[in-house]
């Protein structure tokens, strides 16, 4: 049995800070509420005596940017979004600028020799924070946590931290979103001794069938000689399997063994949970609380990858860190939702593309077998855009890799540490010694897992070694140069390189780390062929905000034009397999057959008019439709577009057979059909041999009648800043969605809960996300619930112009769980 942790409420029952926030003993109190926010710039904001009662109250996580822009006047702007921001169809359209936080809290009752610590998860980009007008540091990476140490400048009494945030310049190639986007937590230790701060790492070492043996070492600051080190783990019932003891030192090794265990896996992610105590006989004076997952991964060209001994194939996406409607803000429920709705579609691994993501997420990944490649930069020293993180690289890397590493360490999901993304003048002297630095130094702190990253250019002329410096290997190929110092390499669009390069280097484990839509099936069977080739990500899993219309669908007259990037009002990339709001689009139903989730789908291509050619973008994919809803196509022939691993597929319309083919095992999808449009039932019948294998169908649907409401849970947690979401969708009089259908919705909401973001799916720009009013596309929206901490019943009601209104309930309940809140040092 533990013994009691002297002060120290653990994180899962911590309660929230109220407004003047008193702190107590222990790690992670929540610190996220009741802040106070105000666009601009001026010193004075850092003095503890400045009045900010004028300023918004706010809750984090934040993001000013998904906010609407203050009103100007004739702009005609409405909404978060502006034609002429400096980030322009990068960043989508959005402002960054300067922005300040401050908080109140009382220093009464923190023992005269506590240490605190104040820990923010991610602010982007630049910021400085104050403690009492004094200035403790800033921090340059804008998505790698960091902390601060209050215990010098804390006072009795009333305290003020200020934090200044500046987003300026072109410093993004995607939505970044700006402010202090992640959570933030406080550390009161009762002494200077103590875990440090991701101090904590376990290891599974061997595995047996009666036995995993696992390596445990803990960091401790200011150890002294009458303390001890305990280490303690659980099963997911709660039960102690095993523990070990020592004496506290700068650096404890502990080696344990768990009988019997049960292994993560993505189908099984069982997971453990390391307690870490440093004691001072019977009293705790510090404890941290670990999740982990007993799991060996490892990679060879010949085995390919393999999980406890089981072969994995990597059914990858790539995936920014934007939440949609709530624009970079990290709600836990958000992250959460994310991975989930991926794992439904059938993603077993994400690429964190460009950057490190929040601690929810990685939480999120652990529970739901998400395996994650975890990617620290888009860029080294040389630029992509003018004011990006290149300005800091060469001061700043070692702390930015160090916090990503250590921090995220001890999480199940993370297979791979990826030090770069298409990173300019690699090959460079300059770029061979970073390369090499950062592959070293990812390995001393985690010798557990490979080094990757994601190249997209290898050819180049010969090179001659560096004579100014000494480290090994930097002579060669330049077209080498770039995999030189990678334990796995991942490839950027190079599916006609894998089978040339595995013939050069046959040792060497690939993967696509980047891969176009519709390559889908090219590069899936080529992996599943191919043990070295591990998988592949494709770009991407989900729509972010930014790299606008990159994934669009040009149409014009010419049947050679090549298609263009569109530019304002388009302020979605619209190249993932589900939209902004979660819903599956065309290529992902697609996906669904390539990765054997589905063994037939079926689309029809949207009509074009006469004489109109449709141009996806290299990201793109084909105006598809999963709709046999057409008015005014009637007898007009549309393509039928069939998804299939059979061997014989048959389209019915309404009851008779209109087509059938026989499939070759070769043969690349789509099968495509043509069918004089006819409203009614049209259906697809697979077939292996005699035997059906599937069916899909579609209906024509009645006219738009109702706006209907579905909340993903019917029941959701009342505690403060939980989110609720409730999907908007018009339907005909029988209850169907109509997926053409473009109405203005209304929302009255009532209850303890409030909107915190309203929108849909579409690609260009909306006018608000935070207004009760938005237009629906393709048929749907997507309403978010924030909940304010109070139980009770949330109504929500849904109205639109010449449609039958939409209403429900949704009741908050203080018991349920809250994800994402076991958190480690």
């Amino acid at each position: 049995m533990a013994l009691p942790l002297l002060g120290i409420t653990p994180a899962s029952h911590a309660a929230a800070l109220p407004k003047s926030a008193v702190l107590g003993l222990g790690r992670d109190q929540p610190f996220d509420f009741d802040w106070r926010f105000c666009r601009g710039d001026n010193d004075a904001f850092a003095a503890p005596e400045f009045d900010d009662s004028g300023w918004r109250e706010v809750d984090l996580p934040h993001d000013w940017s998904i906010e609407d822009l203050p009103y100007r006047e004739g702009s005609g702007i409405v909404g978060p979004f502006d034609p002429n921001s400096e980030g322009g169809a990068a960043t989508g359209f959005s402002v960054g600028g300067e922005g300040w936080y401050r908080k109140r809290f009382s220093g009464d009752g923190v023992p005269a020799k506590a240490h605190i610590e104040i820990l923010f998860e991610g602010i982007y980009n630049e910021s400085d924070v104050w403690l009492n007008g004094q200035h403790l540091g800033g921090h340059v990476h804008g998505y790698t946590p960091f902390a601060i140490d209050l215990t010098p400048n804390l006072r009795c009494g009333d305290n003020v931290v200020a934090v200044r945030v500046r987003n300026l310049g072109r410093n993004s190639r995607w939505y970044s979103g700006s402010g202090i986007y992640r959570g933030v937590t406080v550390d009161v230790h009762p002494e200077a001794a103590r875990v440090g701060r991701w101090g904590v790492a376990i290891a599974t070492r061997r595995i047996t069938e009666t036995l995993a043996e696992l390596e445990i070492e803990t960091r401790l600051v200011r150890p002294t000689p009458d303390l001890r080190l305990v280490s303690r783990i659980r099963n997911a019932g709660g039960t102690v399997v095993t523990e070990s003891a020592s004496a506290a030192t700068d650096l404890v090794k502990q080696a344990v063994t768990i009988a019997f265990a049960r292994l993560w896996s993505p189908d099984t992610p069982t997971l453990y949970t390391l307690e870490t105590e440093l004691r001072r006989g019977d009293q705790a004076i510090d404890a941290v609380s670990t999740p982990f997952g007993v799991r060996i991964v490892t990679f060879d060209a010949e085995a390919g990858m393999r999980i406890n001994g089981v072969p994995v194939k990597l059914r990858g996406g790539c995936v920014h860190h934007d939440n949609g409607l709530l624009g970079a803000a990290a709600f836990p429920d958000a992250e959460e939702r994310r991975v989930r709705l991926l794992r439904a579609r059938g993603f077993n691994a994400l690429r964190s593309s460009h950057n490190p993501p929040s601690r929810a997420f990685l939480d999120a990944c652990d529970r739901h077998g998400m395996l994650l490649i975890d990617e620290a930069f888009d860029t080294w020293f040389a630029p992509k855009q003018p004011r990006d993180y290149s300005t800091h690289f060469r001061l700043d890397w070692e702390t930015a890799l160090s916090t990503m590493v250590l921090s995220a360490r001890n999480h199940p999901s993370v297979i791979m540490w990826s030090i770069g993304n298409e990173v300019p003048k690699r090959s460079s002297s300059e770029g061979l010694e970073t390369a090499w630095r950062l592959a070293n130094a990812v390995h001393r702190l985690d010798p557990t897992r490979p080094v990757t990253a994601a190249v997209n250019a290898f050819a180049g002329r010969p090179m001659i070694a560096d004579q100014d410096t000494a480290r090994p290997g930097f002579g060669g190929m330049a077209d080498e140069s770039a995999a030189m110092f990678l334990d796995v390499v991942g490839y950027n669009y190079k599916l006609d390189r894998y089978a040339s390069d595995h013939a050069r280097y046959p040792k060497r484990v690939m993967f696509g780390s980047e891969s176009f839509p519709k390559e889908a099936f090219e590069v899936w069977s080529f992996a599943e062929a191919h043990p070295y080739m591990i998988g592949d990500f494709v770009w991407a899993a989900m729509d972010y905000l930014g790299e606008a219309g990159v994934g669009n669908v040009a149409r014009n007259r010419s049947n050679s034009s090549l298609p263009v990037i569109p530019a304002w009002p388009w302020v979605i990339s619209n190249c993932g397999d589900v939209d902004l709001i979660g819903e599956q689009k065309p290529q992902s139903y697609a996906r669904d057959v390539v990765w054997r989730v589905s063994p037939i789908e079926m689309a029809v291509l949207r009509p074009l008019p006469d004489g109109m050619y449709e141009h996806p973008s290299m990201w793109g994919w084909s105006n598809e439709c999963q709709s046999w809803t057409w008015p005014g196509a009637e007898g007009q022939g549309l393509k039928v577009r069939v998804y299939a691993r059979a061997q014989r597929v048959e389209l019915h319309l309404n009851g008779k057979l209109a087509a059938a083919t026989s499939l070759s095992s070769g043969e690349t999808l789509p099968v495509e059909f043509e069918i004089p449009y006819a409203p009614g039932r049209l259906e697809v019948i697979a077939f292996r041999g005699e035997q059906e294998i599937g069916r899909r169908s579609l209906e024509t649907v009645g006219a738009a009648a109702t706006v209907a409401l579905l909340a993903e849970e019917h029941v959701a947690s009342a505690e403060r800043g939980r989110l609720a979401y409730i999907r908007v969708e018009v339907t005909d009089a029988k209850g169907r969605w109509v997926p053409d259908a473009k109405h203005r919705i209304r929302l009255t909401t009532s209850g303890p809960a409030k909107l915190l973001g309203f929108g849909s799916g579409s690609p260009l720009a909306q006018a608000s996300f935070q207004s009760h009013e938005a237009e629906t596309y393709g048929g749907r929206a997507l309403a978010i619930l924030k909940t304010g901490g109070t139980p009770g019943t949330v109504r929500l009601t849904a109205e639109s112009e010449g449609l039958r209104p939409g209403s429900i309930a949704i009741r908050l309940d203080r018991s349920s769980e809250v994800p994402g809140n076991t958190r480690g040092a």
